[in-house]
């Protein structure tokens, strides 16, 4: 089953998550960037996975919508760093 990853987080892209997995994330669970993004996102001081938030199965495949992990917001704040 195809796996498609979208968030409307600005930083991120479709493209950051990997393409095949073998089985559907379940919510609450977190998806980590692929490796050649790793460094980039870990520079920025960004998260480098992203928790999933709701989960929709259609005839193509599944969407899994991401957001940041409260646990990751809040080290955000407490540490000064934009994440929006």
């Amino acid at each position: 089953m195809k796996v498609l990853f979208k968030t409307n987080i600005d930083n991120y892209q479709t493209n950051c998550f990997p393409k095949n997995l073998p089985s559907v994330p379940r919510i609450g669970e977190k998806v980590m960037v692929t490796n050649v993004f790793v460094q980039w996102f870990k520079d920025k001081k960004l998260p480098i996975a992203l928790e999933v938030v709701d989960v929709i199965y259609t005839d193509q495949g599944v969407a899994c919508e991401l957001w940041y992990s409260d646990i990751d917001v809040q080290i955000a704040k407490q540490n000064n760093i934009k994440l929006f």
